[in-house]
């Protein structure tokens, strides 16, 4: 195969993956892909450049200067790239100025001599430089993923085939017959394209790994705001106790799991909360409403839930007790809101409770559960409220901490 025709497939297989490298750093905005970008498509124009270089010999010395300083562009952009990959890598003015040096040892090799084979020990010595200072570069990164170990592989493999070059060309130069097939280095282009491929592959299997981590990072950040939101749309503000959406997000879940749960349902209601907000405010009512909620979240297990029904009524559900058992545990509940302080009161005031609790035994009458522990517990309102009626005036309790009485 001529050479010739071995530099095209080169520069072909060269130009595809700079073309993958250039759309990667349009979605990927990181530093080492900009580089690596420029990089291969720096070593896209050494290699165009080159080919012509062949064609038209009458332009042979200026072509070759221009491959050259693309070569070590490509070379320089690639450490770039690899640096940053590893660590903070801030371009300054120092790494533009190297530039200037590399530059004039182009134009020096592409002037020395017509022989493009004269000088090609002392360029792919450059290029090997290049490679091995590359992957030591790389070799520091934190990120130590398929991809880092495949470009590391690629790298040390491309160090060495281009050391390898700078031997054989400079014993040609010693002794020309040191290589009396050239089959040999007819092939040197697609060797290079196969080492050159699997670093270009390495490069585009780390972009593909940050663009993962990335979409792996906004994933969780958007489970955890979707998290945040279901349970700002499962809670009440105010008590921190569920809310109806919660309850009825409660019942599908328990319905679509197998098993049955049972126990009983508590329905508690605020008496008279009214002229609490009247004479104090509806911050000192709010104040209230958070007592009573905490009051009931002490008498229960740490198994049971307390829903927020709308204003001040509440109901729990305890798992495995039954109503009996749950209205004894709440005896205390009145004696817990007596003479308790609420900020902006001066004086401690009492609050009353009024509670009904019903038996379930299965998820399915859960909700009638409720129901029937509601009315429960508005017949017991009523009841205390008829009672206080019949007390003569002089026997109500008229001191001023207590904001609401009733008659245990």
């Amino acid at each position: 195969m001529d050479s010739k025709v071995g530099l095209i497939i080169q520069f072909t297989g060269i130009f595809f993956i700079a073309i993958m490298s250039l759309f990667l750093r349009r979605s990927l905005k990181t530093v080492a892909s900009g580089y690596w970008a420029f990089a291969w498509s720096s070593l896209c124009v050494a290699l165009f450049t080159l080919s012509f270089a062949f064609n038209y010999p009458l332009f042979l010395k200026p072509l070759l200067a221009i491959y050259f300083f693309a070569e070590y562009v490509f070379g320089l952009m690639l450490i770039f790239g690899c640096r940053s990959f590893s660590g903070n890598f801030k371009f300054t003015v120092s790494h533009k100025l190297l530039v200037v040096p590399f530059a004039l040892i182009a134009v020096g090799l592409a002037f020395w001599t017509t022989d493009f084979n004269f000088v090609f020990n002392i360029h792919a010595f450059l290029l090997g430089a290049f490679f091995i200072t590359a992957f030591f570069a790389l070799r520091d990164s934190r990120i130590k993923t398929f991809g880092w170990r495949v470009m590391c592989v690629a790298l040390i493999l491309l160090g060495l085939d281009f050391f390898h070059y700078t031997a054989v060309f400079t014993l040609l130069k010693i002794y020309p017959n040191f290589l009396p097939e050239q089959n040999y280095l007819t092939f040197e282009p697609i060797f290079d394209l196969v080492l050159e491929v699997l670093l270009g592959f390495g490069m585009i299997i780390i972009l593909l790994e940050q663009v993962l981590q990335e979409a792996n990072i906004l994933n969780r950040k958007l489970e955890e705001a979707h998290s945040k939101l279901e349970q700002i749309a499962h809670i009440d503000p105010l008590t921190a106790a569920f809310n109806r959406h919660a309850f009825y997000g409660f019942l599908n879940k328990r319905g679509a799991e197998e098993g049955t749960i049972s126990g009983c349902v508590g329905f508690f209601d605020i008496d008279d909360l009214k002229p609490i907000n009247d004479r104090f405010g509806h911050n000192a009512g709010d104040m209230a409403i958070r007592a009573v909620v905490g009051a009931i979240r002490n008498l229960m297990r740490a198994e049971d839930l307390i829903y927020r029904w709308g204003g001040d009524e509440f109901f729990v559900i305890m798992v495995s007790m039954n109503a009996e058992m749950a209205t004894q545990r709440m005896h205390t509940l009145e004696r817990m809101l007596t003479d308790i302080h609420i900020e902006n009161i001066a004086s401690p005031v009492t609050i009353r409770v009024s509670y009904g609790f019903k038996d379930f035994t299965d998820t399915t009458n859960l909700e009638q559960a409720v129901k029937s522990a509601d009315e429960e517990m508005y017949c017991r309102k009523q009841e205390r409220k008829q009672k206080r009626k019949l007390v003569p005036k002089e026997n109500n309790l008229s001191n001023d901490n207590i904001i609401v009485s009733v008659e245990r």
